[in-house]
């Protein structure tokens, strides 16, 4: 019974301290605010699974890849100011809701559409003429005819998300992208191969080597009318990018670029015609570049020495550096340390002496000058007179 009894609260020990983890790790995830600023929210609807797949349609499994998990969608109405016609104010709202902010972020390049233009109302925000994007840590916030509401309290709408979210860093390989001829809103981030397929579709499997960790950015330029379209792909490993260069080399027919461009010429004045478009690859550290619709290799050669991509070798553990103190500390920390060592021999001296004295007076003869285990040979120089004893031991074995 006692055994019985000592595992029941062992178990319930256990529950106790795991109950509140799991309640923490199942926490109500982000939704929409029920008011803001004279908003209030009607006819909310959690969606996930295969009835988000058909409101999404295209852009379903490219979402999914990023880590889609649910979207929460409704209509936000203002009755106190009216419309044209008296129709109160609306606009549609749908929050999605991703693993983390790298897969909000790559869902933010893929429902961006070229009309929108960037904005201050987050990091990563664009807004169109009648919809807005807005990416808030783990989540992507898409409004659809948000014209009545104003910037402020688009901001508390995003302030009060905001609180709901996980915050993270978002991707920066569109740092590394060339400005000449670039696309505006045409860089993507990409997290599989069906994003992967769309933007630069020379396989449709996982050729570019999502499996093994790969970060990738894509981006579309126009030169001399010539559409190009550049690939930015980094791997854990220079040697995962090398392996994986030789398979692009071998299974796509990538070509590497020229060895060097014209000197002085810009990438505008490379493009001229040439031979049919080619793919054109080369690895730099732990990124490779790719670069697909170019007739020239030096137009290739050109655009890759303009990707600000540079390798380097950090060391983030605490380094320590010897520091030789000068002559008068180090004198004194020795007078220091003479004079500890002295008192500790003073101390430990003092405390034997102690402790033999309190012995010899308690037991007597019994653990100090035990007659059987003194040998001193005495050479009668005194007054004290010579014994046998002194010469030989009174030891039974002797």
């Amino acid at each position: 019974m006692c055994v019985r009894y000592l595992k029941a609260l062992c178990l319930a020990l256990l529950a106790a301290l795991l109950f509140p983890a799991l309640g923490a790790a199942d926490e109500q995830p982000p939704v929409l605010p029920k008011t803001f600023g004279g908003w209030v929210l009607r006819d909310a609807r959690v969606s996930a699974g295969a009835a988000l797949a058909g409101e999404l349609g295209d852009n379903f499994a490219v979402l999914v890849e990023a880590g889609l998990v649910s979207s929460h969608a409704g209509r936000f109405t203002r009755s106190g100011a009216a419309e044209k016609g008296g129709a109160p104010a609306a606009m549609t709202a749908r929050l999605y809701r991703f693993r983390d902010a790298s897969g909000a972020y790559c869902a933010y390049t893929f429902l961006r559409t070229p009309e929108m233009s960037s904005s201050d109302l987050t990091e990563k925000s664009a807004v169109g003429r009648d919809r807005i994007l807005a990416a808030i840590g783990n989540t992507l916030l898409e409004l659809s005819a948000p014209g009545a509401a104003s910037l402020s309290e688009l901001k508390t709408l995003v302030a009060l998300i905001q609180q709901q979210t996980s915050q993270g860093s978002y991707p920066t390989l569109w740092q590394y992208l060339p400005g000449e001829g670039f696309e505006r809103t045409s860089d993507h981030y990409l997290m599989g191969p069906a994003g992967l397929a769309r933007v630069f579709p020379p396989a449709e499997d996982d050729w570019l080597g999502f499996a093994q960790g790969v970060e990738a950015e894509s981006a579309r330029y126009h030169l001399r009318g010539q559409p190009l379209t550049l690939l930015l792909a980094v791997y854990p490993t220079p040697q995962i990018a090398r392996e994986k260069l030789r398979e692009i080399e071998q299974r796509l027919g990538a070509k590497p670029p020229a060895t060097e461009s014209a000197p002085g010429a810009t990438v505008v004045d490379l493009a001229g015609p040439a031979a049919s478009p080619a793919l054109f690859a080369e690895r730099r550290g732990l990124m490779i570049t790719l670069l697909a619709g170019a007739r020239d290799p030096r137009l290739a050669r050109a655009i890759f020495d303009r990707v600000q991509y540079e390798t380097a070798v950090t060391w983030n553990e605490p380094s320590w550096e010897a520091k030789e103190p000068p002559f008068i500390v180090m004198l004194i920390n020795i007078l220091i340390a003479t004079c500890l060592l002295l008192l500790y021999a003073f101390i430990a001296g003092l405390l034997f002496a102690v402790i033999r004295l309190a012995v010899k007076r308690l037991a007597p003869g019994r653990f100090f000058d035990r007659d059987e285990d003194i040998e001193l040979i005495q050479l009668g120089l005194g007054s004290k007179p010579i014994e046998a004893k002194d010469f030989l031991s009174s030891r039974p074995n002797d």
